[in-house]
């Protein structure tokens, strides 16, 4: 009786380490905007980017898909390897300093003894798969603290997409590197 039990413990625990290992996760991170097609002249002060709002379920750290207009699925083996705000902060920031050639752009607020002239506020009200596109809606805020000027924008796309993990990931990659020159371009015209 006691062998016939700790064959099948044995079992059981050899069960729970099989389906265990077969469950990895894969971990996807988005990319650096695509290069901007203009590297502009223009000198910009200091530049501060506030952390990128985004919505409740790209902070849940799993890839989610929208599958009907009320419901939202988590992908069981597809993770973010980053806080999602963060990552999308630093890829902003980088696309500003390459644009412009300026290496003054940082996370804002700061510990820096010096105040930002120019302050960026984005904040993403959607950024999902549903269907066959990745939906991406945003508004940005620039402020010149400065000359107490202000401008506002909203930003709406669908990217085509595939239905995979990868394809997905690719698809919002490509939005947000919409998005970035949008704001790149705002910036260099009206600031």
């Amino acid at each position: 009786m006691k062998r016939l039990i700790i064959k099948r413990l044995a079992m059981i625990s050899l069960l729970f380490l099989i389906v265990g290992c077969g469950g990895s996760s894969r971990y996807f991170m988005l990319t650096e905007p695509e290069m901007m097609p203009h590297h502009y002249t223009k000198q910009l002060p200091l530049v501060g980017v506030e952390k990128i709002s985004l919505p409740e379920y790209m902070q849940q750290g799993s890839l989610a898909k929208q599958l009907s207009s009320t419901q939202i699925e988590y992908s069981k083996d597809a993770k973010w390897s980053e806080d999602m705000e963060e990552s999308l902060t630093k890829q902003l920031i980088v696309a500003i300093q390459k644009s412009f050639n300026h290496p003054d752009v940082y996370a804002y607020p700061w510990d820096l003894s010096k105040q930002a002239n120019i302050k960026i506020k984005v904040t993403i009200s959607r950024f999902i798969a549903y269907g066959k596109n990745i939906y991406l809606d945003a508004s940005w805020k620039i402020s010149d603290l400065r000359r107490s000027k202000e401008r506002s924008q909203l930003f709406s796309i669908a990217v085509p997409t595939g239905s995979t993990d990868e394809e997905i990931v690719a698809g919002m990659n490509r939005a947000f590197s919409k998005l970035s020159k949008k704001i790149v371009t705002d910036l260099n015209r009206n600031f």
